[in-house]
């Protein structure tokens, strides 16, 4: 496999407006491309998991562009939008595009408790379906309150839960089917998605709780990419396998908010892994994403 090839879907930025920032590892856009250097990823896409109001997405999405502008030629951009309102949305959609050139968007599994399969948001996905948009889909904290457990970072259990939550109700309530054009793509391996698959299409047929047939469900499954950031392990790598196939996963970091040992580790586990051969290895390294993203189809 040739590494210096990866393209890196799941990548972040670190500004210091962030309110963990105290806590984050020193890092500006030089760093990020010496250490993407040492790893062999050749492309990346930025992107901010937020949703917030409609001046202050488009303030981060200018942020991002001029992070991506240190190298346009290795730096994507997908871009962040509001919406928990509608029209402005639909401008931000049009001025990413137009203006700034993003190569997508990422959105957040919920804003404030309303899921992306929520009715409201349907304006927005048709639009991102009449542009067959690629959008990453990222946990955020859910909307209902997390019981108090033992170990504080939500993160590392109720993001891919959240993901878990969002992706169902996007498909349960038809709007994969409905809106087939938009290239959804599924941070951390589709959270419990993988595992579930086979309990979660059973609902179309033995509980009648949908109109749609265990076919549907699968097939929806199969219809969306996954990345692998923080899930390089030989369990999820086979059983999002069996699921898909290699044609839908795609690889991704979570760098710089994940540290460099854990990136530097996935690197290695995917390179190193049995489970897919040299040919699936260059086709979630880079061949699938640089179909999704033209910028880096050279």
């Amino acid at each position: 496999m040739n590494t210096e090839m990866i393209i890196d879907v799941h990548h972040h930025v670190i500004g210091r407006n962030n309110p963990n920032y105290a806590n984050l590892p020193t890092w500006d856009m030089q760093i990020d491309a010496e250490e993407n250097e040492r790893l062999g990823i050749g492309g990346v896409l930025l992107s901010l998991p937020v949703s917030s109001t409609p001046d202050q997405t488009r303030a981060i999405n200018d942020f991002l562009t001029g992070f991506a502008g240190y190298d346009t030629k290795r730096y994507g951009v997908l871009a962040c939008l509001p919406s928990a309102h509608v029209d402005a949305t639909l401008k931000e959609i049009e001025y990413a595009y137009d203006t700034l050139h993003a190569d997508g968007f990422c959105m957040p599994s919920n804003v404030g408790g309303m899921y992306i399969g929520d009715d409201r948001m349907d304006e927005i996905l048709a639009e991102l379906d009449r542009r067959s948009a690629a959008v990453l889909l990222h946990p955020l904290k859910p909307g209902a309150e997390a019981p108090h457990l033992s170990v504080s970072d939500f993160s590392v259990y109720e993001f891919p839960f959240d993901t878990t939550r969002a992706i169902m109700d996007l498909i349960y309530s038809g709007k994969v089917i409905k809106y087939p054009h938009i290239k959804w793509i599924i941070s951390h391996a589709g959270g419990a998605i993988p595992y579930l698959a086979y309990r979660l299409s059973t609902v179309a047929e033995e509980s009648k709780a949908i109109t749609l047939s265990k076919e549907d469900v699968l097939n929806s499954f199969k219809n969306l990419y996954y990345d692998v950031a923080l899930s390089t392990s030989p369990g999820v790598f086979f059983t999002l396998k069996e699921l898909v196939g290699t044609s839908q996963i795609v690889f991704g970091t979570d760098a710089p908010l994940r540290p460099n040992t854990g990136v530097h580790e996935s690197v290695e586990i995917f390179k190193n892994t049995n489970i897919f051969n040299a040919e699936e290895k260059q086709s979630i390294a880079y061949k699938t994403s640089a179909a999704l993203f033209p910028r880096f189809a050279k």
